[in-house]
């Protein structure tokens, strides 16, 4: 019998789309990253390399509706947590210090599972600062095996 390794390297492409007020930005990486099964998740691992600075990024896909998003660097650390139509306060860690924020779910599309760890992940949030939107976002998220 065969075992399925519990970590191994995956391609990860990531697209954020951002919109803020009146103004839209548009991110896009291609990483190579790592790809971890546990017994209770799947964790997608790798660093996003933006303006010279190296961001490590963790997806934790706990369910097929239940996802963590942690970034952090030098000058900022995030948490976001990803259920549909759920709403989850967080904080958005800056050097010039906290800012609380929610993570709202407005859409969901998850075919990523520690059963099957390649596919695509769409999650459309937004981000509130006493209830007011400060931006929506668009995140997607695709699982490749590596060469």
């Amino acid at each position: 019998m065969q075992t399925t390794p519990k970590s191994w390297s995956t391609i990860v492409t990531l697209t954020t789309q951002i919109t803020q007020d009146t103004s839209h930005e548009e991110f896009s990486f291609e990483e190579v990253g790592i790809l971890t099964r546990t017994q209770n998740a799947l964790y997608i691992r790798y660093t996003e390399h933006q303006q010279n600075l190296e961001t490590p990024v963790t997806f934790k896909i706990s369910q097929i509706d239940d996802v963590l998003l942690h970034r952090h660097n030098d000058f900022t650390d995030m948490q976001l947590h990803f259920v549909p139509n759920k709403t989850f306060q967080t904080q958005y860690v800056t050097s010039q210090g906290n800012i609380p924020i929610a993570v709202r779910t407005d859409s969901f599309v998850n075919q990523i599972t520690a059963d099957h760890p390649y596919g695509q992940l769409a999650i459309t949030y937004s981000l509130l600062n006493n209830d007011s939107i400060i931006g929506t976002y668009a995140l997607n998220l695709s699982i490749a095996k590596a060469n």
